[in-house]
């Protein structure tokens, strides 16, 4: 059974008290609630800010994830927040959710000609979003989906009007693709650069460190509309083999 009413009636609130109350003392009888969130996908600024009102009037500690739009104005409820591509977190912004241990994260989807990871996407795309990732400071990237797959995913890899491969990055089997392959080379460049950080941040070694972070700078989703993916990568990558 699920609620008709309208996000934000009393209805709807009361409905979903009635739910989250019982939840809530089940999960901290289970000591399960300091790691528990509620997640929403990309919901209105007006339903987002209507449910986190219900969730603080249950407790005020409910955690909170978000994959949409940037709205500053929940941003500072959002304990994990993954912004779609075309926004960026304020640099002031996201120095204060790494202070707070709050997860920063960014995601693509259907709707970005670059960089994605659809079947005829670029593979250096997949790696360049490492890069990116630790070029904004943010946490990690989200894509949608692992494998939700259609009807014969090794023979046609579109759904209805998606783009091809938006669904899955895997094959049944289970096999894998060269998507997946390059999206992992991209986290293991990301775990890298974080690696370089530390250690050049920790011997002080600034030549080697504005080397990197001038590196880093170029990799802005705009500039892949002149620059490829694979010739970006091209000159800088040998950085992480100093």
């Amino acid at each position: 059974m699920v609620s008709t009413d309208a996000i934000g009636s009393d209805g709807y609130n009361d409905f979903w008290r009635t739910m989250l109350v019982d939840f809530t003392k089940h999960l901290k009888e289970k000591k399960w609630f300091e790691k528990t969130y509620i997640a929403m996908d990309e919901r209105p600024m007006a339903a987002m800010q209507s449910v986190i009102r219900l969730l603080k009037s249950v407790d005020k500690d409910w955690k909170i994830a978000l994959a949409g739009e940037y709205h500053q104005e929940i941003e500072k409820d959002i304990n994990n927040y993954c912004i779609a591509s075309k926004w960026k977190f304020p640099d002031d912004v996201l120095a204060s959710r790494k202070q707070q241990g709050k997860v920063s994260t960014w995601y693509t989807c259907c709707v970005e000609k670059y960089p994605n990871a659809f079947t005829f996407s670029p593979p250096a795309e997949m790696v360049w979003m490492g890069w990116y990732t630790a070029a904004t400071g943010m946490e990690g990237y989200l894509r949608w989906a692992y494998n939700s797959w259609p009807s014969s995913p090794l023979n046609d890899s579109r759904f209805t009007a998606w783009p091809s491969g938006d669904t899955y990055l895997v094959y049944p089997g289970p096999l894998t693709s060269i998507r997946f392959e390059k999206i992992i080379e991209g986290i293991q460049d990301y775990e890298k650069i974080n690696i370089l950080r530390k250690e050049y941040s920790d011997k002080g070694d600034t030549k080697k460190m504005q080397q990197l972070e001038e590196a880093l700078k170029q990799f802005q989703i705009p500039a892949l509309s002149k620059t490829s993916a694979k010739d970006m990568l091209g000159k800088t990558r040998h950085l992480l083999n100093l």
